[in-house]
């Protein structure tokens, strides 16, 4: 087999894309992370009493904050200086917004933390991606589930691909330290004789997946999710079968604590589940990803590095000017013209942020090949459209059926709420707006729209493909940040502070 190729191209996008995928301060948890240093049964013993005398509940509303510990990792927690992200911080936000507290994320570096956190009675619960585990039942209570995966092998593409864990016998399999995958991968081992498996705890998924790409680490188990963004971002890491049961992740609490708190959690995520609002925030983090293309991503993250730079300035002032994220523009940017400033389409579409002539007029544009003045307009148009979204929609959802406006037009996003309305959809969210979407272009409902056929489908994925650009963009400039020139960790966004509610 030909060795790899080890040129820039293949080590610059795990670099700055997985990277940014898994990479959290390490510095900064050594020097922050101090384990308890008094005996555990001693510890539970105070914790126990504590809630005797004042449940846990009253102690979060007495202190006005929700202490939660969590991990920095995509789709859970990321800090962001504009407005943090996550699956992970929407809902802590909008649990504490019920409890009427503020929320301060405690990050730690392992799973294996998250719960010590929990048992030491440090944070008043951990959300952090967190399997149910039957092996932590006697010390920890799980709150509902929120979001079930699957446990999938990965593994490098030079590797041949598994059928099954029967299929791997004497290979090695890594997976995250103190994650429920192990307890689970223990108790099959100890069931089936015939699987015999070299099991490998890392620190953290970043080395699971470096060791997978350099011939280290044969095999990994890792969730669904997971899974699929590794894949979507390194063209050296393959998806194998799925294995095992479904996994559930859900909240932890600390069983030596009262179960007020847990209570009004549990009620939370069922008035979440009755009115969408959980199934909408678990699209909002992962439908876009499901979505793009894998080469596509790749792409995106080398270009990131190489044309996007003279171009940032003017999507940061840009940004400011009309209250838009600039990396959101950045990545209209991108998928309009990849950040070519000359690029002209074959509707008569100019420019950086691909904007038709008659367009130009209105926003005063007078040299579209100009980028900075192309930048400029396109936001502001941007900015225009999401005016003229009903204005009961909320962010980011009004946005993004603003950015639908900017590439089928505004009419033919009027028909698409409309649709929605008659099918009994909710116009102000982007999911239920989606779904419609691609309708446009079936005559049987083309027809009766006012301004008939729209290339929906194309639409959808301009969108998808924005939502999850822009995602990118936030995890690559966080390591960024963390990482860049060596300076001593400063406490993040959200670290060890109050914050409000998302």
């Amino acid at each position: 087999m030909p060795p790899r190729q080890r040129g820039i191209g293949r080590w610059l996008i795990p670099l700055i894309g997985v990277g940014a995928l898994f990479a959290a301060p390490l510095g900064w948890w050594i020097q922050t992370w101090t384990p308890a240093d008094r005996p555990a049964r001693l510890a539970a013993i105070d914790v126990a009493e504590s809630f005797k005398r004042n449940p846990q509940l009253e102690q979060v509303r007495d202190r006005g904050v929700l202490r939660v510990a969590t991990l920095i990792e995509p789709t859970l927690y990321i800090p962001d200086s504009y407005r943090p992200q996550g699956l992970e911080y929407d809902l802590t936000g909008r649990f504490a917004e019920r409890l009427g507290v503020d929320v301060e994320y405690v990050v730690v570096p392992t799973i294996e933390a998250a719960y010590e956190a929990v048992a030491d009675n440090r944070v008043d619960l951990a959300a952090a991606g967190l399997a149910i585990d039957p092996a932590r039942m006697q010390r920890f209570r799980f709150g509902p589930p929120y979001l079930t995966v699957s446990r999938k092998l990965i593994h490098a593409t030079d590797q041949p691909s598994p059928t099954g864990l029967d299929d791997i016998d004497g290979a090695s399999i890594a997976l995250p330290t103190g994650s429920a995958s192990r307890f689970w991968l223990e108790r099959v081992i100890a069931q089936d004789n015939t699987i015999r498996l070299d099991v490998v705890e890392e620190q953290d998924k970043l080395a699971i997946l470096e060791g997978i790409r350099h011939g280290d680490i044969d095999y990994a188990l890792a969730l669904s999710h997971i899974a699929l963004l590794a894949h979507k971002l390194s063209d050296e890491v393959a998806i194998g079968p799925i294995v095992g049961p479904p996994v559930a992740l859900a909240w932890v609490f600390s069983r030596h604590a009262d179960e007020s708190l847990l209570r009004v959690a549990r009620r939370f995520f069922a008035e979440a589940r009755s009115d969408r609002q959980l199934k909408m925030l678990v699209d909002r983090h992962y439908a876009q990803f499901e979505r793009l293309d894998e080469s596509l991503s790749r792409r995106f993250l080398q270009d990131l590095d190489t044309h996007a730079r003279p171009y940032l300035p003017t999507f940061r002032r840009a940004g400011k000017r009309y209250e838009i994220d600039w990396r959101l523009l950045a990545s209209v940017g991108y998928q309009e013209s990849k950040w070519q400033p000359d690029a002209v389409s074959h509707q008569g579409a100019y420019g950086l942020m691909q904007i038709v002539l008659p367009t130009a007029r209105d926003l005063g544009l007078t040299n579209p090949a100009n980028p900075t003045a192309n930048i400029m307009a396109g936001a502001k148009y941007i900015a225009q459209l999401r005016d003229l979204v009903p204005e009961q929609a909320t962010e980011p959802d009004r946005t993004y059926l603003a950015l639908a406006a900017y590439n089928v037009g505004i009419g033919h996003l009027r028909d698409a709420l409309e649709l929605t309305s008659r099918q009994g959809g909710d116009p102000t969210q982007w999911a239920d707006v989606r779904e419609r979407l691609p309708q446009l272009s079936d005559p049987a409902i083309y027809r009766e729209m006012r301004y008939g056929y729209a290339h929906g489908n194309e639409t959808v994925n301009y969108v998808e493909n924005i939502r999850a650009f822009h995602d990118l963009m936030i995890w690559v400039a966080t390591r960024k940040d963390l990482l860049a020139d060596r300076q001593p960790p400063q406490p993040l966004p959200g670290m060890a502070m109050k914050t409000g509610s998302p």
